[in-house]
C-alpha cells in the first residue's frame, strides 16, 4: 500500500487476506479520535455556520496531524480519525490541537490508544485499536482527550502531562480500562506554580515551627494524649458496635416497634451495627454534567425504596474473625497486610466470601434476614437525601474519606453522612447484590438487585483507599468476578425490617 509522504515506514505490518480475497495490512498504530461537542444543535441554529466551522477544524487537524508525521484517514459528520506511527507523535499533535484552538472553533472532545488495526484497501482502518480510541473519546470531557495506559506508556512523556481519570468501562467491551487525561499546557503550569507555591509556605512554615518548637511543644502535648487515647479507642474491634453515648439495642429490647429511620440496633454480640432507613423516591445514576461521570452510569432514573436496615460501619476484620471462630466464613482468613485487623474493615473477600459471611450471620439470628443491599439501595444511602456527586457536596476531601491512600483507615474515622453512615465514600468498596449490568435501560425502579442466570461480574460501590476522588462518587460503580478477591474491596451488610 502506498504511503502518505512523510509517513513513518515503521507503520507498516503483515499482510492478510479477507474473506472476499481484499488483501488487507495489520499494524501498530496510535489512534486519535476527535467528536465535535454540541454538533447537533450547532447545526439546528445555522447549518452553514455549522459546516464552515466543521471543513475549517478538518483542515486544521489535517495540517497538525501531517506536521507530527501522521494522517486523516477518516472524517464522518463531526467525527475525525487520525493515524500516527507513535504515541509520542500522537501525544504532540494532540497537545497542539488542544492548546492551539482557533477563534471560534467549536469544542472537541478526544480519545487516545494504541493498538492493532487493519488497513482496508481505501486506507481506511477498523480494528479494536479504533474502536478502544472512539469510546474513550465518548467518554472524554468537552476540552479534554482521555488516553488509556497503553498510549501513556508509549508516549514517553513527562508523567506530570497526564493525570489519572481510573479504571472505565467501554460500551460492549468486557474489560475496564485504565484512564488518563491529558493535561493541557495552562493545567501543567498551573500545577506546577501549585507545587512551586506549596514548597515556599512549607519552608516558611518550618522555619517559623523550628524558631517556636520547645513553646509549641508545651502548648501541644495536651492535645496529643488527646488524640493518642481516641485513636485506641479507635482501634478497639468494640468500637465498631457502639460507643457510649450511641447506645446499641440488642434482641432483649429490640421491637418491631421500634423500627423508624434513624434508629440503631444490633441483633447479637458480633452482629454489626445496623440502620434503620426510611423508604423514598430518588433518581439513581449521575447527570450527564457531573464530572468524572462514565456510560454505565446512566440513564438517570427513578428508583423507589423500601425502607430496610444496612451496616452503619462496614464488616470489620472483627466481625470476620468472629465468624471465623465460630465456624463459618468457609475457613478463609484474609490476610491484613500488616495494617492491623480489629476494627479496620475486612478486606481481600470476594461477592462469594461476602455470601458466606451472611449464611454465618443468618444462622447466628435465626433467619433469612441479612443480606447485600441491592446497588439501588447502596447508592441511596450513599446520596443520603443529596444530589450531589458525593453526599458532602460537588467534592470530597481526604479529611472526609480515605482515598489516594497506601491502606485503610480504622471505620468510623471520617464523618458521617446525613442517614449516620461511615465511610460510604472510599476506604474499600463494597459489594452489592446486583448482576453488573452496563446500562440502567432495563434496571428495576423498585430498588430490587439485578439478576441473570448466567452473570459474569457483580458489581461494587464507594471507591477503595487507593482510588482517586472520581471512583468514590454516589454513582461510580465497578465489577469483578464473584470470585475474584480484590486488595480494596470489602463489604457491609443490609438487612430486612420484621
Amino acid at each position: 500500500m502506498p504511503l502518505r509522504e512523510g509517513y513513518p515506514s515503521s507503520c507498516v505490518g503483515i499482510s492478510a487476506v479477507a474473506d472476499n480475497g481484499e488483501e488487507r495490512t495489520i499494524r501498530l498504530a496510535s489512534i486519535v479520535s476527535i467528536d465535535i461537542v454540541g454538533f447537533s444543535t450547532m447545526s439546528e441554529r445555522d447549518q452553514r455556520n455549522a459546516a464552515r466551522k466543521v471543513e475549517a477544524l478538518r483542515h486544521r487537524l489535517d495540517v497538525v496531524s501531517t506536521k507530527h508525521g501522521g494522517r486523516l484517514f477518516n472524517t464522518a459528520g463531526d467525527g475525525f480519525m487520525l493515524e500516527f506511527g507513535s504515541a509520542g507523535s500522537a501525544f504532540a499533535a494532540i497537545q497542539e490541537i488542544l492548546d492551539k484552538r482557533g477563534r471560534g472553533e467549536p469544542p472537541i472532545r478526544v480519545g487516545a490508544h494504541v493498538g492493532d488495526v487493519v488497513v482496508t484497501a481505501t486506507e481506511d482502518l477498523l480494528g479494536h485499536g479504533v474502536n478502544v480510541a472512539a469510546r474513550l473519546q465518548e467518554l472524554a470531557e468537552p476540552g479534554t482527550a482521555l488516553v488509556s495506559a497503553e498510549f501513556r506508556s508509549m508516549a514517553r512523556s513527562s508523567p506530570a502531562s497526564f493525570q489519572s481519570r481510573g479504571q472505565k468501562p467501554l460500551d460492549n467491551m468486557e474489560q475496564r480500562v485504565q484512564t488518563f487525561e491529558i493535561l493541557s499546557s495552562r493545567q501543567r503550569l498551573a500545577r506546577l506554580s501549585r507545587r512551586i507555591g506549596g514548597f515556599i509556605v512549607a519552608a516558611a512554615i518550618l522555619a517559623v515551627a523550628i524558631y517556636f518548637a520547645p513553646t509549641a511543644w508545651r502548648l501541644l502535648q495536651p492535645y496529643i494524649q488527646q488524640q493518642q487515647q481516641q485513636q485506641q479507642q479507635q482501634e478497639t474491634p468494640q468500637a465498631a458496635v457502639g460507643s457510649p453515648a450511641d447506645p446499641i439495642e440488642t434482641p432483649a429490647t429490640t421491637t418491631a416497634s421500634v423500627y423508624v429511620p434513624g434508629y440503631t440496633f444490633a441483633d447479637c454480640e458480633n452482629c454489626p451495627q445496623m440502620v434503620v432507613l426510611p423508604g423514598g423516591l430518588y433518581q439513581m445514576g449521575s447527570p450527564a454534567s457531573e464530572t468524572g461521570r462514565v456510560r454505565d452510569e446512566g440513564p438517570q432514573h427513578e428508583v423507589s425504596i423500601a425502607p430496610f436496615a444496612i451496616g452503619k460501619f462496614e464488616v470489620t476484620f472483627a466481625q470476620w474473625d468472629a465468624c471465623l471462630a465460630g465456624g463459618g466464613c468457609n475457613g478463609y482468613s484474609p490476610p491484613d497486610r500488616g495494617w492491623g485487623r480489629g476494627n479496620r474493615p475486612v478486606t481481600d473477600v470476594s461477592w462469594a466470601d461476602a455470601q458466606a459471611y451472611l449464611d454465618w450471620l443468618n444462622h447466628q439470628v435465626g433467619g433469612l434476614r441479612y443480606r447485600l443491599a441491592s446497588e439501588a439501595e447502596w447508592e441511596y444511602a450513599a446520596r443520603a437525601g443529596t444530589t450531589d456527586a458525593y453526599t458532602f457536596g460537588a467534592r470530597v476531601t481526604q479529611t472526609q474519606a480515605t482515598f489516594r491512600a497506601r491502606q485503610t483507615t480504622p471505620v468510623g474515622a471520617h464523618e458521617a453522612n446525613a442517614f449516620a453512615l461511615f465511610d460510604m465514600h472510599g476506604n474499600v468498596g463494597e459489594w452489592v447484590e446486583d448482576c453488573y449490568a452496563a446500562n440502567y435501560d432495563l434496571a428495576p425502579i423498585d430498588g430490587a438487585a439485578v439478576q441473570a442466570d448466567d452473570c459474569q461480574r457483580r458489581v461494587y460501590r464507594g471507591g477503595g483507599f487507593a482510588d482517586q476522588a472520581p471512583v468514590l462518587r454516589a454513582a461510580a460503580r465497578q465489577s469483578a468476578r464473584d470470585d475474584q478477591r480484590v486488595q480494596s474491596v470489602g463489604f457491609r451488610v443490609a438487612r430486612a425490617l420484621d
